[in-house]
């Protein structure tokens, strides 16, 4: 019981929804270039494997949404320009000042590539607010500000590295209409990960440079580390390997682990390492 137990943890941290949170509130300023910036640390060391599992809430309260731009930045993402989630909605000229409908506290706003629909705020005016839903990120016609174009999250999100600093920069383009960002997140929903993929899989202690694997499976140990042990388990909860910091290795740190024996399909792999439990690894045995 207490090994099936264990397994059950080790492998929440893969099928679990990990959610990063920014919740200060962030005051926009009101026809302002600069606009003002949110960041959220993701510390997770993970490649996307399937975009269509990530997801960008945002708590926006502002009148006006048609003054409104916000743009996404990931870590090492492009260099080209701010790729906007929405930017002016509900300007049909490329001089139009959008849409009068507001921004509502509490109609989140929920961002992701498998979405269907685009955000229309809706003809109420004033009295209305933006609808909360999932949608694809939104551009309008109008073209200011000028360096902000639509983001396509199935590019930007294909094979990105997570670990690293997520920001949204908020922009307000005409006077008269003030707003808060109220809260945000970024959402890695289970399977995010769990696509296989030939990069190297690390954390402060051993890599996985060759996943999936067949005959052998090829790990480095970091040499740094103090003391760095793992059990790899079977998806049926059976611990297939152990391994511990006094197990030969060569002076590069290269650990190659026989298995011919193992059946084909997906094990588990539950590092400690200078006795801190770090995030399981998924394997694939071809």
């Amino acid at each position: 019981m207490k090994k099936l137990l264990f397994f059950a943890i080790c492998l929440s941290g893969l099928l679990g929804a990990q959610t990063y949170s920014n919740s200060t509130i962030s005051p926009i300023p009101d026809n302002s270039t600069v606009g003002v910036q949110s960041d959220i640390a993701v510390a997770l060391s993970q490649t996307i494997s399937d975009p269509s599992k990530v997801t960008i809430n945002m708590n926006l309260a502002h009148t006006w949404c048609g003054d409104v731009t916000v743009a996404l930045f990931v870590p090492g993402g492009p260099t080209v320009g701010p790729l906007a989630l929405i930017k002016r909605l509900g300007s049909t000229t490329a001089t139009g000042v959008g849409s009068s409908v507001n921004f509502g506290v509490g109609n989140v706003l929920s961002f992701n590539s498998a979405a269907t629909a685009t955000v229309v705020p809706g003809t109420g005016g004033t009295n209305s607010n933006v609808p909360a839903g999932i949608y694809l990120p939104t551009a309008s016609a109008t073209l200011i500000p000028t360096n902000y174009t639509v983001a396509d999250l199935s590019t930007m999100f294909s094979g990105l590295a997570v670990n690293g600093t997520w920001s949204l920069k908020l922009v307000d383009s005409a006077a008269g209409d003030v707003g808060l960002l109220n809260d945000w997140q970024v959402v890695f929903d289970p399977g995010t990960f769990l696509g296989v993929n030939t990069q190297s899989v690390s954390n402060p202690g051993l890599s996985v440079t060759q996943n999936p694997f067949r005959e052998t499976l090829n790990l480095k140990v970091n040499a740094a580390a103090k003391d760095v042990n793992f059990d790899i388990y079977s998806m049926d909860g059976k611990k297939v390997y152990s391994y511990n910091q006094s197990n030969a290795k060569n002076t590069a740190g290269d650990l190659q682990i026989p298995t011919a024996n193992w059946a084909v399909g997906t094990y588990i792999l539950a590092p400690v390492v200078n006795g801190e439990k770090l995030m399981s690894i998924k394997l694939m045995k071809k």
